[in-house]
């Protein structure tokens, strides 16, 4: 069993098996495609609450930076683009740890 940072990554729904964390992360950077259990071939999609939770850890640190932070320390807009996607792509590599995929059958 995969923990990390305490917490284990997601199972699949129908065999318990592991999901590897590249799997879920590379299913959140390609718009959220589905997973397919190793084991047992059942596909999971991300759920909706994800979608939004993704969608919010993404979204409101790079408008906080850089609307709030960037101007106050004079920041170029160039230097600021580059410090969001930084930030995009760091926060990403956690994600695989608050997302959940459901199997629904017939998907």
């Amino acid at each position: 069993m995969c923990y990390i940072g305490g917490s284990a990554l997601q199972k699949c729904n129908g065999c318990k098996n592991q999901f590897r964390w590249k799997e879920l992360l590379f299913s959140i950077w390609k718009s959220y495609s589905p997973i397919e259990c190793s084991q047992c071939g059942k596909r999971h999609t991300i759920s909706s609450v994800s979608k939004f939770i993704v969608s919010f850890l993404i979204l409101v640190p790079a408008v906080v930076f850089g609307l709030l932070i960037a101007p106050e320390q004079g920041l170029s807009k160039p230097v600021t683009f580059f410090l969001i996607v930084l930030m995009a792509f760091v926060i990403s590599i956690f994600l695989p740890l608050f997302v959940k995929y459901e199997y629904k059958k017939g998907s």
